[in-house]
């Protein structure tokens, strides 16, 4: 089962999908001054985060984007601009290159979305990664308690700090269940399967990708994955913000509004 939230109603379906840890509340925090236009928003939790539920098989950006589509499907959802942070612009990406006849394009903002290489490459393909995801876990889910939700936001918004109420607004006790940080270990072990396969069809994709990414984003480099991002889409606009981290979706909504728009407008 896919859990979401449907606000306002107008000519353009706009779909929001949340990055690691979090859930859909992330980005109806961050939309509050956002230009609405004439749209309607539809916020996701991704499988295993917030309410929408998760089986113990794969899940891949292609799968989760798979069940997002489908709860989309059943609210009428067409035409959509796809909205995704952090590793849920991989599923945003996925969507896109396997049905792009659902997408008018796309915003990816801190996005996770460019193949590994270098030493990351060397590390995952010869399973150092999962070894460090797995101790990554164990580490977590004994110190989910004790405040460990907490600095990780914090590192998450620094040089910013945590806008007033948000972890409050966002329900940091669903983040710290044990089933959301094994959903987390589980994409972390997919990531590089899911952009090698998105990856293949970046040079097919035509429709409109937005490009928005935090120059002090310690968790996802701007010129391995944003800046790489643009020179290889067919359309793409980059936009980099010089003193924004890794929550650059909370400190960019004129950005965000500007790429919305200009999708509307694209042909």
């Amino acid at each position: 089962q896919m859990h979401g939230y449907v606000e306002g109603d107008g000519s353009q379906d706009i779909v929001f999908i949340h990055g690691a840890f979090i859930n859909l509340r992330d980005w109806v925090f961050a939309t509050r001054s956002l230009s609405k236009f004439d749209s309607r928003l539809i916020f996701i939790d991704r499988p295993g985060f917030g309410y929408s539920e998760r089986d113990e098989g794969k899940w891949d950006a292609e799968r989760q984007a798979d069940l997002a589509r489908s709860y989309v499907k059943n609210i009428n959802g067409k035409n959509l601009i796809l909205v995704g942070h952090s590793w849920g612009a991989s599923v945003a990406m996925a969507w896109a290159a396997k049905f792009p006849e659902d997408v008018k394009g796309v915003v990816s903002i801190a996005g996770l979305n460019m193949p590994f290489s270098g030493v990351s490459k060397l590390a995952n393909d010869s399973g150092l990664l999962k070894h460090a995801y797995e101790l990554y876990f164990t580490s977590v889910a004994k110190r989910a308690d004790n405040g460990s939700i907490e600095k990780f936001a914090g590192r998450m918004f620094k040089p910013q700090d945590i806008p007033e109420g948000y972890l409050d607004y966002i329900g940091s006790d669903l983040s710290r269940r044990l089933s959301t940080i094994k959903a987390n270990k589980s994409d972390l072990i997919a990531t590089s399967k899911s952009l090698d396969k998105n990856f293949a069809f970046y040079n097919y994709m035509e429709m409109p990708i937005e490009i928005i990414h935090g120059e002090k984003d310690f968790l996802v480099p701007v010129k391995s994955q944003a800046v790489a991002l643009n020179e290889v889409m067919p359309n793409s606009r980059l936009r980099i913000l010089p003193t924004v981290g890794h929550m650059a979706h909370h400190f960019a909504s004129k950005e965000i509004s500007d790429s919305i728009s200009y999708i509307r407008n694209f042909s």
